[in-house]
């Protein structure tokens, strides 16, 4: 995997993101958590890789299962470390979360009034605008810059961070891990099932 490469392409996306969004507004934030999720899904799905599909009372899905987590939490170049590399370089002696604890806490809203990011969105709010932002960019940018699915994560960890670097250091850096990795975690068990039903 050639990181660099990464890195200056996440920088193309990064700039895209500042452009149309503003550097620092949190809605560049919600953008890059989104799409970081989504890159997990994304690649697990272009992989044929299996999911853990849960049926909710309402009839929408959620999807989960042990490749979605390795994208998204335990790979050495997972979302998750990504977020972690952030916190470390610029949240010096703050308390970093539990990221475990958000964990449990996204499934355990899956279908309630609960299962909002930050507190304000619903999946339905945000999830449109997220795989529009996606099939926007996907020929041009993202099957460009990703030579397999395995990337495309890597890719948009690195978006996240730097979006998250962009956010006022006013903003409790704790706070910002948080928007940041609840974002990830909800929007990567959608996916179209979610809004078609």
């Amino acid at each position: 995997m050639d990181t660099e490469a990464l890195r200056q392409n996440a920088g193309r996306i990064l700039a895209m993101f500042r452009e149309v969004l503003g550097r620092g507004d949190p809605k560049m934030l919600l953008y890059a958590a989104g799409m970081a999720g989504m890159s997990c899904h994304e690649a697990v799905k272009a992989e044929g890789r299996p999911f853990a599909v849960i049926e909710l009372k309402d009839g929408t899905r959620r999807y989960m299962g042990d490749a979605l987590n390795h994208y998204l939490l335990e790979d050495r170049m997972s979302v998750l470390a990504y977020i972690e590399g952030w916190f470390a370089h610029f949240a010096e002696g703050a308390q970093k979360p539990d990221p475990m604890a958000l964990v449990t806490w996204a499934v355990q809203v899956l279908g309630t009034p609960e299962e909002k990011i930050w507190g304000a969105y619903t999946p339905a709010d945000v999830y449109p605008h997220i795989r529009e932002c996606w099939n926007g960019i996907y020929q041009n940018m993202t099957a460009n810059y990703c030579r397999t699915p395995a990337e495309m994560p890597v890719l948009f960890g690195i978006v996240l961070q730097n979006a998250m670097a962009d956010i006022p250091a006013q903003v409790p850096r704790a706070k910002v891990y948080e928007m940041a990795l609840s974002c990830a975690l909800i929007i990567s068990k959608l996916d179209d099932d979610f809004i078609l039903k």
